[in-house]
């Protein structure tokens, strides 16, 4: 087993795995590297992924013409250096996603939607996926907006084809001014190997 490798468990599992653990697993894994048929599993804690920035044009506003909705798109790539160990069967889940007002924009209270579609540019990836949506609802909305997800995503389908990207589309009577959020999504999941 390599010391990068012992290195990778300890530092990525800190919170999951004590140093002994840590080893364990580490001994456990050189042990399949020489055919002794062992298994193990650790679990990978929360992890968030932020794409800060994601910016929007200002609708301009139409004389005569108020209160009217308007749906815009932005996307960005899903960061190229986020990876997790292929051999180790990686499981990776989302558990929370939130948007969050940058700037001066006091509140998002002008959304009436939102959509966040993980798809992928590579020729064999899965159809786009809706990972997370916003719905308003009554109530107070400040700089930050919490959003639905769908627990269920296979994320990592897409993130192996090294070519995944996010699409956010949100709909409302939206600002005159340009204006940006940051996404950010919180998942969790296992590393395990027979």
């Amino acid at each position: 087993m390599s010391q990068s490798f012992r290195r990778f468990l300890e530092g990525r599992f800190s919170r999951s795995l004590s140093r002994g653990g840590a080893s364990a697993a580490a001994v456990c894994f050189g042990a399949l590297a020489f055919g002794a048929g062992c298994s193990a599993e650790a679990e990978i804690p929360e992890v968030t992924v932020t794409r800060s920035d994601v910016e929007f044009e200002g609708v301009p506003s139409i004389p005569g013409v108020t209160d009217t909705t308007q749906e815009v798109t932005a996307e960005f790539e899903h960061p190229s250096d986020f990876e997790l160990p292929e051999d180790l069967n990686p499981e990776l889940r989302p558990l929370s996603a939130e948007i969050t007002a940058r700037g001066d924009m006091r509140s998002l209270s002008f959304l009436e939607g939102l959509r966040v579609t993980l798809s992928s540019r590579a020729p064999d990836a899965p159809p786009p996926l809706v990972v997370a949506s916003y719905e308003k609802e009554s109530g107070t909305v400040g700089k930050v907006v919490d959003l639905q997800i769908n627990p269920e995503s296979d994320v990592l389908s897409y993130w192996d084809t090294d070519q995944a990207y996010y699409e956010v589309t949100l709909w409302g009577v939206l600002p005159e001014q340009d204006w940006s959020i940051d996404v950010s999504f919180s998942f969790s999941g296992r590393l395990s190997t027979d």
